[in-house]
C-alpha cells in the first residue's frame, strides 16, 4: 500500500473552501459546456506540476567554516539566473495546447477570477477567445 510520501506531483495548492494552501494534488480541467442542456464535457485534464517550496532558515544548509578561499566556493548554476516557469503558464500552456480541439462555435472561456492574470489573459486572447470571469476587488 502507498502512503503517499513519494508521490510525483505532491505540492501545496490554494484551497479555497480551507482558504490556505494545503498539501495535495492539484489538476486543470478545460470543459465545454453545452448551454442548451447544461451539461459540461470534460476535454482535458492535467496534472498541475508542484513547485518547490521556500526552505526556511533551519532548513538551508550551514556555510562550511573553512570557506574564506574564492576558489573554494562554487559558481551559481546557470540555470538559476532563469526564471521558473509558473502555475499561470502551465496554465495558459495547458488552454493553448487544447484549444485545436474546441469546436469552431467556441468564442467564450469562463473560468475564475484568479486567471486575469497578464500570462493567462494574453493567451486567451493570442487565442481569439473571450473571457468571462469574476475579478476579485
Amino acid at each position: 500500500m502507498k502512503s503517499g510520501k513519494k508521490t510525483d506531483g505532491k505540492g501545496y495548492f490554494y484551497n479555497g473552501v480551507a482558504g490556505k494552501s494545503e498539501e495535495g494534488l492539484e489538476i486543470s480541467v478545460i470543459s465545454i459546456v453545452e448551454i442548451e442542456t447544461r451539461l459540461s464535457y470534460s476535454l482535458s485534464v492535467q496534472q498541475t506540476p508542484s513547485r518547490p517550496q521556500i526552505k526556511s532558515a533551519k532548513q538551508l544548509p550551514q556555510k562550511p567554516k573553512n570557506c574564506w578561499s574564492i576558489k573554494t566556493r562554487k559558481k551559481p548554476d546557470s540555470q538559476s539566473s532563469k526564471p521558473d516557469i509558473t502555475r499561470v503558464d502551465d496554465y495558459a500552456q495547458h488552454l493553448k495546447n487544447t484549444r485545436y480541439f474546441f469546436p469552431s462555435s467556441v468564442r467564450y472561456l469562463v473560468a475564475d477570477g484568479y486567471y486575469y492574470r497578464s500570462k493567462f489573459w494574453e493567451a486567451v486572447q493570442e487565442l481569439n477567445l473571450n473571457f468571462i470571469g469574476k475579478r476579485a476587488s
